[in-house]
């Protein structure tokens, strides 16, 4: 394919790069005084109205492959659904950066789904980049805000939703080669209801919304329009072009943008053990790509 793919990043990549990393900060304030589930079936329903009319109006065929209809369910259930609710229930005690760090995990999961998958090659570079780059995320999430209590389990609910995300991504590989992006993304979303009815619709339901800040509805308008829909078109256009463990290996760079944010948004303060936690996983992230430790490669 053309050079770009090799020397340069993917301009789709870099878009969901910053759009992630300024999506932590932006969860944080959804989530003051609103609870996580009705945050994520509100998000949820309006992508889902969004993204149908949208495919609607520019005729984008939206049916589903012969054989693959199952297939696009589990994949919504997991992607759009139980994904979700771990990352966003995790991201309630969890603080923006040290979230984006354990989120960046991902494409140590990626890569190794993709290697069982046969969809990409095992090579040493890549293992010990991973080992590097889970380092540096355990390292943020014990000492990067040094409070284990709360945060620890906001930490590990994220931690698994890096792992569900990362197998919905192998498996979405499949379906977006075959077709458009950006309509495969759209057919997965039946799936999530599974998950996300009974996760959200009490909680929605008894939801005053008269009484709601009118800065709710900009962090949420935020979270379905760019972090959300564009974020995610941009992920699976870069997933058909590049493949998942090159694709997910954008997620290591979140956690820099995140930081950034979060300074700047939530008035934060930098600890220096989020900073070694940081530079271990760009470091490692170096070290799977083979930029690192491969000099007898050209």
């Amino acid at each position: 394919m053309s050079d770009w793919r090799r020397n340069l990043p993917h301009p789709a990549l870099v878009f969901v790069v910053v759009a992630w990393g300024l999506n932590f900060s932006v969860i944080k304030h959804a989530l003051e005084g609103m609870d996580a589930s009705v945050v994520a079936l509100t998000r949820y329903l309006a992508m889902m109205a969004v993204l149908w009319v949208t495919c609607v109006a520019l005729r984008i065929p939206l049916k589903y492959p012969k054989g693959q209809f199952w297939n696009f369910m589990f994949v919504g259930f997991l992607a759009n659904g139980i994904y979700m609710i771990c990352f966003l229930e995790g991201m309630r005690t969890a603080g923006a950066v040290q979230g984006a760090i354990v989120l960046a995990t991902a494409p140590v999961w990626t890569a190794l789904f993709a290697i069982m998958k046969k969809q990409d090659a095992f090579t040493p570079h890549l293992a010990i980049g991973g080992g590097l780059a889970f380092a540096g995320a355990v390292i943020a999430i014990v000492a990067g805000e040094g409070k284990v209590e709360g945060s620890m389990v906001g930490a590990l609910l994220v931690l698994a939703s890096a792992v569900l995300w990362s197998w919905s991504v192998v498996l979405m590989r499949p379906l977006v080669v075959e077709g458009s992006p950006y309509a495969a993304f759209t057919l997965t979303f039946p799936g999530g209801l599974v998950a996300m009815l009974p996760y959200g619709l009490f909680a929605t339901l008894r939801t005053d919304w008269l009484a709601i800040k009118p800065e709710f509805y900009w962090s949420m308008a935020y979270l379905v329009f760019i972090a959300g829909i564009g974020a995610f078109a941009a992920y699976y256009k870069g997933l058909a072009d590049v493949g998942p463990t090159k694709t997910s290996m954008v997620q290591f760079f979140i956690p820099p943008v995140a930081a950034l944010f979060s300074w700047v948004v939530l008035g934060g303060e930098f600890n220096p053990w989020t900073g070694v936690g940081l530079l271990v996983v760009v470091f490692g992230t170096l070290v799977a790509s083979g930029r690192v430790g491969s000099s007898a490669t050209s």
